[in-house]
């Protein structure tokens, strides 16, 4: 497995990670569903502030993991098709991005769990079918 890490596609590992974190992050959450996301998280009624720098890199990095981690995977489960790609895009932001946004929903510090989870899962879906139909596109 450790070869895997020298065949890395960069450049798709990069444009993958762009294309998630920013352009689908940015648009999902600041345009599509920035109100019930305030609201999620019980901050409907403050206005918006400047974002600090970790709002914007903390997810560019987990997103950056997530590419990374497909591209090992891709490989490894011979998967060289977009719609092959996309299923395993779709198992990881399921079974694993998913049901972790859930977990992370129901905890006491978040207000309205299931409208988190309503937000946050369909956008780990997209963003990881997006990612591993990229990096099998731009290998």
């Amino acid at each position: 497995m450790l070869h895997e890490f020298g065949a890395i596609p960069w450049l798709g590992v990069l444009v993958a990670t762009c294309v998630a974190s920013f352009a689908m992050g940015g648009v999902w959450f600041a345009v599509l569903f920035a109100k019930p996301y305030a609201r999620a998280l019980g901050r409907e009624n403050s206005p918006p502030g400047k974002l600090a720098p970790i709002f914007l890199i903390g997810p560019f990095v987990c997103s950056l993991v997530v590419a990374i981690t497909g591209a090992i995977l891709l490989p490894l489960l011979h998967i060289d098709s977009a719609v092959g790609a996309a299923a395993l895009g779709a198992l990881v932001g399921l079974g694993y991005l998913g049901s972790t946004a859930l977990n992370v929903a129901i905890n006491p510090n978040i207000p309205r769990p299931l409208l988190y989870a309503l937000v946050n899962v369909p956008y780990f879906l997209l963003s990881s079918i997006a990612i591993h139909v990229i990096l099998v596109l731009l290998r």
